[in-house]
């Protein structure tokens, strides 16, 4: 929610003040998505950012677009998103590295994906002022963006509270087995049944998964 509402302040701050440069609102804009991917994906994968290789301040770190297609892969996108952060990047990068690029006219002149990102967002006319069309297909992009990464995150955690439950439910049937056995005796052999049964068809479905070569979390 914190991104989130950093995004629409952004936005708030350049309707308010008209002349902040298109490179400073892209440099912005970018530094906070990229900001909300790498703590996505950090958060994903149990690793702290400041100790990782990969999702450090590092030249060895990975890139925006290989962290995008890291959740592609683990399916938490799909190529729809991806393309729109493919998009999202080539425009940070003109503007962050061609000195000459100052507008958005002139950045989509030489990315060519203007009629990508109308296409994406169903826009079928352009209005009287192509540059200021452009601003706010360019603040269309950085919401959506951080819509997209706010739901991924709230997904993640939700997915995260349900393993933890799963394993502090196996956890407790563990440590409370033989208590309950003690306080209720002539229900132990049932209990011992059942939980007999339980790792009987689990390991018939990781056996049938082992064969049929089926990821263990699908």
């Amino acid at each position: 929610m914190k991104q989130l509402l950093a995004f629409m302040l952004a936005v708030i701050k350049l309707e308010v003040n008209k002349d902040i440069p298109p490179r400073t609102f892209v440099v912005e804009m970018s530094v906070k998505i990229e900001h909300f991917l790498n703590e996505i994906v950090c958060q994903l994968l149990q690793v702290k950012a400041e100790d990782s290789r990969s999702f450090g301040h590092t030249s060895q770190s990975l890139s925006f677009n290989a962290k995008a297609n890291l959740l592609l892969d683990l399916n938490y996108l799909d190529k729809e998103h991806v393309k729109k952060f493919q998009i999202f990047m080539e425009v940070r990068n003109k503007f962050a590295h061609v000195y000459s690029v100052d507008t958005f006219e002139k950045c989509f002149a030489l990315t060519g994906n203007y009629n990508n990102l109308k296409r994406i967002f169903e826009v079928d006319e352009d209005g009287e002022n192509k540059e200021e069309d452009m601003t706010y297909m360019f603040i269309s992009l950085s919401i959506d963006l951080a819509n997209t990464l706010s739901e991924l995150r709230d997904r993640i955690y939700k997915e995260m509270a349900i393993k933890y439950t799963q394993r502090r439910f196996i956890e407790a049937i563990k440590s409370k087995r033989q208590e309950f056995i003690d306080a209720y005796p002539e229900k132990g052999e049932a209990i011992t049944e059942f939980i007999e049964y339980i790792k009987d068809e689990l390991k018939k479905e990781v056996d049938e998964k082992i064969e049929n070569n089926t990821p263990p979390h699908t």
